[in-house]
């Protein structure tokens, strides 16, 4: 086999159209291939990870896609008119965040455009945190988003971001998903996505969205540490890996609609969504604001309207979202 011959995508798209095995004379009837060339392209697919069935009596089937980051198969039927019309995709890079911001910097970043790497070596999270990025096994991605918001609404961009998590998570991956104030996306007790939203001061009205899911790692492949409190789809799901490029066609989906309505300043209309896989509500919390903990039973979680919680005097208290860092479960 030519192993520097690309995929016939004219094949490609000829076997995902088809709902049946197709004989391998019909093939070469409607392609115009002979059959020499046919069993080549057919190996050059399999050997790009497609997975292939060729039946001596039925005929050839395109079982599967693989699991891989290619662009041609993230961009084909990509329903979105913003996020991910232009992506950047790396084997590997310290941080696809830093990519976007390098990009912005130039002045060469459009809205939507989006980096996506298959790992990463310096992948970050809030508060100077690392975010495991095991090569092949997880999403990680960062969108540019250019919002024209008050500066009271800039919790919904983090918001907007979680919400399309959790709603892919719920709707791709058939697991029930909660959000934990302010970024992070969980699947039981464990966290299974995160959030990190950038600004700085020189490029206001520019964000970069950072997102990280964790989709086919098992156990094993978490730090000891992390255990108990990470997650991935694959071991909620208990059926196998789950192909990364499946579930990043309907989270960019998800993304570009949640953030059509940010732009268009549906702000109640997103904080009323993300409320719904909002976590705490009449739990006991201890909400960390401007540096000071306080401790009480959570009332309402609204990142457009406010944070209310009535403290252990019994005195009730709102708080503006953007000023509220954290807000943790206590027994």
């Amino acid at each position: 086999m030519a192993q520097t011959r690309s995929i016939n995508f004219g094949l490609l798209r000829f076997l995902k159209r088809q709902e049946r095995p197709v004989l391998p004379s019909e093939i070469e009837d409607k392609l115009d291939i002979d059959h020499g060339d046919l069993i080549e392209e057919l190996e050059i697919m399999a050997d790009a990870g497609y997975e292939v069935e060729l039946h001596p009596y039925l005929g050839v089937r395109l079982l599967d896609i693989p699991d891989r980051l290619l662009e041609h198969e993230i961009s084909e039927s990509l329903n979105t008119k913003v996020v991910g019309r232009k992506l950047h995709i790396f084997a590997s890079c310290a941080s696809t965040s830093d990519e976007i911001w390098a990009l912005v910097e130039k002045g060469a970043c459009k809205d939507g455009e989006l980096a996506l790497a298959d790992a990463q070596t310096k992948g970050r999270g809030r508060m100077g945190r690392a975010w495991e990025s095991a090569g092949g096994k997880g999403v990680y991605l960062s969108f540019f988003a250019n919002l024209k918001i008050p500066e009271d609404k800039v919790q919904v961009v983090t918001c907007a971001a979680s919400l399309a998590v959790a709603n892919t998570i719920e709707q791709f991956a058939h697991l029930p998903a909660t959000i934990k104030w302010p970024n992070d996306v969980y699947v039981g007790k464990r966290k299974v996505a995160g959030i990190l939203v950038e600004a700085r001061s020189d490029h206001p009205g520019k964000y970069v969205v950072g997102i990280g899911v964790n989709v086919n790692q098992t156990e094993g492949d978490f730090p000891e540490e992390l255990r108990d409190i990470a997650t991935s789809l694959r071991i909620e799901r208990r059926t196998g890996p789950v192909n990364r490029v499946r579930l990043l066609r309907p989270l960019l989906f998800y993304l570009d609609n949640v953030f059509a309505q940010v732009r268009k300043k549906k702000f109640e209309r997103v904080a009323n969504a993300w409320k719904e896989y909002a976590g705490g509500v009449g739990k006991k919390v201890k909400l960390t604001h401007s540096g000071k903990e306080i401790a009480g039973t959570l009332l309402e979680l609204n990142p457009v309207e406010g944070i209310r919680l009535r403290d252990e005097r019994g005195k009730e208290q709102t708080f503006r979202p953007e000023h509220v860092l954290t807000i943790q479960e206590i027994s």
